[in-house]
This record gives structure tokens, C-alpha cells and sequence, in this order.
């Protein structure tokens, strides 16, 4: 399962119906209205000035994204913290899924090494839509991720699985690391109550492999694992000259179909959702009807039933 690629000529021909409900995971909201919404484009992986370009002149709001989602039969979502324009500064992400608390969950950015988090969440659990947390950063000159797996770090996973709260995490670059998964196996192992999103799948391998790599099989066992399948995962192996099909289909072998869900990544990913959409579908073509439901629909829509 975890070598030998499979070439995208051995594609085989979608079956997953264009009318597959979907649950869009993970999706990325933004305003225009700096003045009320301030931008921090600091380490954005894009220049500062095409972020706040593409920020003033094609906003992620509620009213430009609910027509795009009803055009491609998604019934919901989960709106996922934007950290290349907003850093902490949840603000807007919780304006948005208070106003429309009937389609849209929240995933907020944490710093888990600040002292002060453990009591902004709470507060932030008590007045707001939340439903999730998300921890992100970089490796630091070790090749570890301290922001994610150390002492000053506990309390947030802690309290976490006190709230019934999933964490997803986002680790850069997007390149998988046998550091990463390990850390997620032993906050998988300490908190048997946390639900953990890993995003992006932990990202995937390039050329001459399958996708999946030896790092993925580490967390088969471990069931309070969940794994975002993105865009990025789809375009990423596109360009490897992978079949994400096939990787999918060999991600829902290892973890099953309960412990993966579809998001979009729309906001950061900038192509059209149609598009978007449509390579959800066909990178479900090797499922069952059943798997295929569960990841694209199924899923996403229990993991975040706490208040979706």
C-alpha cells in the first residue's frame, strides 16, 4: 500500500455522482473591511502586497461563498482560522459562524505556549460559536514542533479534551516529517479524549511514491486520529504525477472512511470551488458509496456536531 506510485494515465473513471452531499471541512473566511478586521500578513506564503490585493478584491465572506457552496451541493461547513491574514485574531471567523451558527463551525487559532490561552478559550467556548481549536507553525532548528508538543503546551491539550474540543494541526512546510507524526502519536497516546485533526493528511510524499508514506501507518492504531483531505493533498499529488484516487483510496484502507473528511481549503487555495468541488468528487472514483458519503460528507458533519 505505502510503495510504488500509481501513475495518473492508470486513472480509473469517476464514479462519485455529482450530486454527492459535500461538508466543507476546512475553508478559510476573510474580509475586505480592514479597518474593522485588521490584516498581519507576516510569513504569509505570499507577498504581503498580493495578500492584501487578493483580500481587498476577492473577500472569503458569507455572501460570496454560500452561492458557491449551494452551486456545488455543500450543505455546510467549518470555518478554519485564516493564519496567513489573521494570525490569533479570531475575531472575524467567530462573527461569521455566530451569524450563520445553522451552516458554519469554527476552528480557532491558539497559541498553546501563552499562559493566557487556557482562559481565552474558555471565554471564547462561553460567548461564541466554537467548535474546534487549531495549533500551526514551523519546525524550529532542532526539527521539532514545541508549539505543538511541550511542556508549556499541556494545559490547551488538556483543556481540550476537557470541552470536547478536536485539535487540528497544520505543521510547515508541507513536507511530511517523522517528527510531526510522532508528536501526534504521543499527544494521540496522552490524551485519549482529544480528538486530533491532522490536516492536509500530514501532508503527502512526492514523485516515486503512492502518496501515503511509512509516517501515515504510525497512526492506523491510534482512533482518535483524524485526517483533513484537502485540496492542497489533491493538487500536490496532481503535480507528483500521483493519482489522489488511488491515495485515497489507500488512506481510507489504513484509517477508514469514519476517520477522514474532505475540506476545500478555498480562501487559501485560490482556483475556482467549482473546481474545487469537482476533484473532491473524483478523487473519491475507487470508494464504496458509503466511504465515498463518509469522506465527503459524513464525517465532517459528525466531528463537528458539537454545534454544526
Amino acid at each position: 500500500m505505502l510503495a510504488g506510485a500509481t501513475r495518473l494515465s492508470a486513472r480509473a473513471e469517476p464514479r462519485a455522482s455529482a450530486t454527492d452531499p459535500l461538508f466543507d471541512a476546512h475553508i478559510h473566511f476573510f474580509s475586505s473591511d480592514i479597518a474593522a478586521y485588521p490584516i498581519d500578513p507576516r510569513f504569509a506564503r505570499e507577498p504581503e502586497e498580493v495578500l492584501r490585493a487578493r483580500i481587498m478584491h476577492a473577500p472569503a465572506t458569507p455572501e460570496t461563498v454560500f452561492p458557491l457552496w449551494q452551486a456545488a451541493g455543500v450543505v455546510g461547513g467549518v470555518g478554519v482560522q485564516y493564519s496567513g491574514a489573521y494570525k490569533t485574531d479570531n475575531r472575524y471567523v467567530l462573527d461569521v459562524a455566530d451569524a450563520h451558527r445553522d451552516r458554519i463551525a469554527t476552528e480557532i487559532i491558539v497559541d498553546a505556549r501563552n499562559p493566557a490561552s487556557a482562559a481565552d478559550i474558555e471565554a471564547k467556548v462561553r460567548d461564541h460559536h466554537v467548535d474546534a481549536l487549531r495549533v500551526t507553525g514551523l519546525a524550529d532548528a532542532s526539527g521539532h514542533y514545541p508549539w505543538l508538543d511541550s511542556e508549556p503546551t499541556r494545559a490547551i491539550w488538556a483543556l481540550a479534551e476537557r470541552l470536547g474540543l478536536p485539535v487540528g494541526v497544520t505543521y510547515l512546510p508541507p513536507k511530511v516529517t517523522g517528527n510531526a507524526f510522532a508528536a501526534i502519536a504521543g499527544l494521540a497516546d496522552r490524551y485519549p479524549g482529544c480528538t486530533i485533526l491532522f490536516e492536509h493528511l500530514g501532508w503527502t510524499g512526492g514523485p516515486n511514491s503512492a502518496g501515503l508514506l511509512a509516517e501515515h501507518a504510525t497512526l492506523a492504531a491510534r482512533r482518535n486520529v483524524r485526517f483533513k483531505w484537502t485540496t492542497l493533498d489533491i493538487d500536490a499529488l496532481t503535480a507528483a504525477g500521483i493519482d489522489p484516487a488511488h491515495c485515497l483510496r489507500d488512506a481510507v484502507r489504513l484509517y477508514g472512511a469514519s476517520r477522514i473528511m474532505w475540506g476545500s481549503d478555498f480562501g487559501n487555495t485560490t482556483r475556482p470551488y467549482g473546481g474545487i468541488a469537482k476533484d473532491a468528487r473524483d478523487s473519491c472514483a475507487l470508494l464504496s458509496a458509503a466511504d465515498r458519503r463518509g469522506v465527503l460528507h459524513d464525517t465532517g458533519r459528525a466531528t463537528f456536531r458539537r454545534r454544526a
